[in-house]
């Protein structure tokens, strides 16, 4: 009998001791269960239409922009990086609009970009910006300005709870897309114009001389070699011959130069405004007596956008 109750006594305790143990143990299984709850990605349904509806397709412009000034490229140059990285996005986010037309075969050398995976989610807002700022980088001297605001773009996007392959599968397709424009770009004759000789001094009358007060070069004076993206040649459409220099007071000359005589004379601080809004030099010089110095501005083609 005293065995007895010792052993019923032992099996209490045991009992006790189970039930009073480390509850942290659990079964593998369980362990691996919980961990797939875990990893479950939360969602948002609408992330297309909110990708849509960001203005980040203006602002990566914005931002473009901003840094041509700030790298103080001229017009013409300025204009070619306007062009490719819009050109690349365009091709882009048209995937998700089919009545509108694909540039390739329109554009001088232009073969289609290739084409997304038939049966794969894309966000192409997302993908269309990152092919932006992709050859946007390419042709810009400070890239870490554009790396810098990629991020910031990307965290956006991300904020938007889209699927993680959604999200990976866009930007790769950006990356596809901009490395088939910029190698399109690439053989546009631009690079071999950076070797060519500058502009060199006329004797002639009529001819483009630097002026004073900085004597500045010509500007890109073998622009007309590189690759045009419409036109059949620079030689397509050439202005008229300048008005021939007479200050007769019957000529045509005479009469345009007394046109900006008067003009200049009534109502100078708007015309100055005006002409100050329209002159899209990069980099401007101003002179106080003996002192220069200067400031950056827009480009035309920044200007136009």
């Amino acid at each position: 009998m005293r065995i007895f109750n010792l052993l019923l006594v032992g099996s209490f305790l045991c009992l006790l001791m189970a039930c009073g143990g480390d509850q942290s143990e659990t079964p593998p299984e369980k362990v691996a269960q919980a961990e797939e709850v875990s990893e479950v990605e939360e969602v948002n349904p609408n992330f297309q239409e909110d990708a849509r509806s960001s203005e980040w397709v203006h602002r990566s412009m914005q931002k473009l922009t901003d840094v041509i000034v700030h790298d103080i490229f001229s017009p013409p140059v300025a204009s070619r990086i306007y062009a490719y990285p819009s050109i690349a996005a365009y091709e882009v986010m048209r995937q998700d609009n089919p009545s509108h037309r694909t540039l390739a075969g329109q554009l001088n050398g232009l073969t289609p970009i290739p084409a997304p995976e038939q049966g794969k989610v894309y966000c192409y807002p997302l993908a269309g910006i990152q092919a932006f700022l992709q050859c946007g980088k390419a042709l810009i001297f400070s890239e870490d300005k554009i790396e810098a605001y990629q991020q910031e773009m990307m965290a956006h996007f991300k904020s938007l709870k889209m699927p993680s392959d959604v999200f990976e599968r866009s930007i790769a397709y950006g990356n596809r897309a901009s490395k088939h424009i910029l190698a399109w770009a690439d053989k546009d004759n631009y690079k071999e114009t950076r070797t060519f000789p500058k502009y060199s001094i006329p004797t002639e009358e009529r001819k483009w001389k630097p002026t004073p007060p900085d004597y500045m070069d010509g500007i890109e004076p073998h622009w007309m070699k590189i690759r045009t993206f419409a036109l059949d040649s620079a030689k397509q459409f050439k202005p008229l011959p300048p008005t021939p220099v007479s200050m007769e007071k019957n000529s045509q000359f005479y009469k345009e130069t007394m046109e900006v005589y008067n003009a200049v004379r009534k109502n100078k601080e708007e015309r100055l405004a005006i002409a100050s809004f329209w002159d899209c030099n990069p980099y401007v010089s101003h002179h106080i007596g003996h002192v220069m110095y200067a400031t950056k501005k827009i480009t035309p083609g920044g200007h136009w956008i």
